[in-house]
């Protein structure tokens, strides 16, 4: 294959890519969308499938508008988003498409709705982790570019609010000053490596997180009476620590600098403890849609399993629907903001048992099974993008729970799950529903609900 060539963007791929094909072969192009023709560079080449870039676009396709943002359309273009020169409502539709793609053969009878819009597009994270870069000119941070470490800096991320970066910006000029030097993760050297935000959906509460190579950050109580005094919002301000090579954010260790390690945000009319270590979902408005949706599909005598529970962002705003839930977690600090959070919103019928998922069902589910105890009608999975482990999946199955809600942010291996469960006989899918967690970005958080079979029902019966 040449390393120039013209090329017809024919349909989206999962990962966000646009899919053309050259020589009789798959050839994925980033920032593409179909009914582009562009000139492309070929970056590599494998026996069936090449990666290219779009060198030129000749002509573009549909629903295409400007980016709005120069890190979007550089030379080594920002990783963060995927489609931010597509229309809102273009968006929308090819993540429906994606789906449809991928999980309509499990269900086709199952009509799969338009994907449910996200009440906000733009700066609706409520948490972002930048990593930290350095020059002879000072402190940087941004977004790692595609396929790469390389880190591409913005004034103002479309996609977090812009007090984040202004408070970056401010904390990076002052460590600068201080004699903090970047992390060399080649090396294995220099002092910061991210600098982290969590929010309330008001931005009245603010956290700030530096992760730091070593325990050594100088000037701390400067930073902290500088940061403090310019930025009231700020309501924690935590150095985490983590001395390990690789690609995980957060260490083991941590400093509390200044204020709590948590912030206070409501979502379905419960106000939540969030430990910054705590998963939470980014988009809080889209939650709560998610939340009306599986609200309306319970009923009161209902026994809930929440599994990969996290704080309880699902179960406790359910809680005053169903008679009881059992929120399972493996993460102690997300389980302290979850037991603290039932207690201030007198939440009295759900707990919280801290463990591991693919530990916990098979013991809870076996006891349940095998001393009539009180069973679960209804399991909550939200597991994170590796999905459920084939031990809980087992457990589910040897059950025969009679109905299940999995919500996941991964397409492929949520496929791969729903797949291990409908192979098992027992179950059907009733409900596929997209829905648009992250704009701008090709990733979609799909909520699918099953239920026991006719036949695996009768024996019940």
């Amino acid at each position: 294959m040449k390393r120039l060539f013209p090329l017809r963007i024919e349909k989206l791929a999962l990962e966000g890519y646009g899919l053309g094909y050259h020589e009789g072969k798959a050839v994925f192009v980033p920032c593409a969308v179909p009914g582009d023709e562009i000139e492309a560079w070929l970056l590599r080449e494998r026996k069936d499938v090449a990666f290219a870039q779009a060198e030129n676009f000749l002509r573009r396709g549909e629903g295409v508008i400007p980016s709005r943002c120069a890190a979007f359309g550089g030379e080594d273009p920002c990783g963060g988003c995927d489609w931010l020169e597509l229309d809102y409502p273009w968006q929308l539709r090819y993540k429906r498409e994606l789906l449809s793609e991928l999980l309509q053969p499990l269900a086709p009878e199952v009509e799969i709705p338009e994907t449910q819009a996200s009440p906000v597009q733009i700066h609706y994270r409520n948490k972002a982790f930048l990593p930290v870069g350095g020059d002879e000119k000072g402190l940087h941070c941004g977004i790692f570019a595609r396929w790469s470490h390389h880190i591409v800096q913005h004034q103002s991320c479309l996609l977090h609010p812009p007090l984040f970066d202004k408070i970056a910006q401010r904390c990076l000029e002052i460590l600068y000053r201080t004699g903090v030097s970047p992390y060399d993760e080649i090396s294995h050297s220099g002092t910061l490596r991210h600098i982290g935000f969590r929010c309330s959906r008001d931005l009245e509460q603010v956290q700030l997180i530096l992760v730091t190579r070593s325990g050594k950050l100088p000037f701390s109580n400067l930073l902290v009476k500088q940061l403090t005094t310019e930025f009231p919002q700020l309501c924690g301000i935590v150095q985490n620590i983590n001395r390990e090579r690789g690609n995980v954010i957060l260490g083991r260790e941590e400093k509390l600098l200044w204020g709590e390690p948590w912030l206070f945000d409501a979502a379905g009319g419960v106000n939540f403890r969030i430990h910054y270590r705590s998963f939470w979902q980014v988009n809080t408005p889209l939650l709560e849609r998610i939340i009306g949706i599986l609200s309306g599909m319970l009923s009161p005598d209902d026994v809930v399993y929440d599994a990969f529970a996290g704080i309880g962002s699902l179960g406790l705003c359910l809680a005053g629907s169903v008679k009881k839930v059992l929120c399972i977690e493996e993460n102690p600090a997300a389980v302290a903001d979850g037991e603290f959070t039932a207690e201030q919103n007198k939440i009295a019928n759900a707990s919280f048992l801290c463990a591991k998922t693919e530990d916990a069902l098979p013991a809870l589910l076996g006891t349940a099974n095998a001393e009539n105890a009180e069973r679960p009608q209804v399991l909550i999975l939200d597991p994170p993008r590796s999905g459920v482990q084939s031990q809980a999946l087992q457990a589910i199955t040897s059950a025969a729970i009679p109905r299940i809600f999995y919500l996941s942010c991964s397409p492929i291996t949520l496929y791969r799950d729903l797949k291990i469960l409908l192979d098992s006989g027992l179950y059907r899918i009733n409900l596929i529903r997209p829905c648009d967690m992250f704009p701008q970005t090709w990733h979609v958080e799909t909520l699918v609900g099953l239920e026991l079979t006719a036949q695996a029902k009768a024996p019940a019966e």
